[in-house]
């Protein structure tokens, strides 16, 4: 029986990491064909840049790809499931149990166009889909 397997680790940071860029870039290039935030006052907005795209990308790649493989490869070895089903159902786990009721109270304090809220959460819930599909279908090969 193997314990931690620091490869698999770095190709899963590598392959969902990379697919996490491709979807954050394609729903980039969505966002802005569909216009979503055309309502909201200019000032609020971020401009988007190279920098804000890159930090943002950072942000998502320690949170949604570097915390949930190190912490996935440290316990798959442990775990009752395996395998990419288990990803996508931790990842529909954390997506209706943290995003969805963050979002929620979010839009129900400050008024958010509902298209771009549900927007950002199709975005999210695809996003996690994906890369905790990877994660789980990698640490079983």
């Amino acid at each position: 029986m193997m314990g931690f397997s620091f490869e698999l680790l770095l190709f899963s940071l590598l392959w969902a990491g990379i697919s996490l860029l491709i979807i954050d870039y394609i729903w980039y290039l969505l966002e802005k064909k569909l216009a979503l935030l055309n309502k909201l006052p200019k000032d609020i907005l971020e401009e988007i840049s190279i920098g804000y795209f890159f930090s943002k990308y950072i942000m998502q790649l320690s949170f949604l790809v570097a915390v949930p493989s190190a912490i996935y490869s440290l316990f798959y070895l442990t775990l009752p499931f395996y395998g990419a089903r288990a990803g996508i159902a931790v990842a529909f786990v954390l997506f209706v149990l943290g995003i969805v009721p963050f979002t929620i109270s979010l839009i129900m304090r400050v008024k958010l166009p509902l298209s771009y809220v549900l927007f950002q959460l199709a975005g999210y819930l695809i996003k996690l889909v994906i890369v905790y599909g990877i994660i789980g279908y990698i640490y079983i090969l």
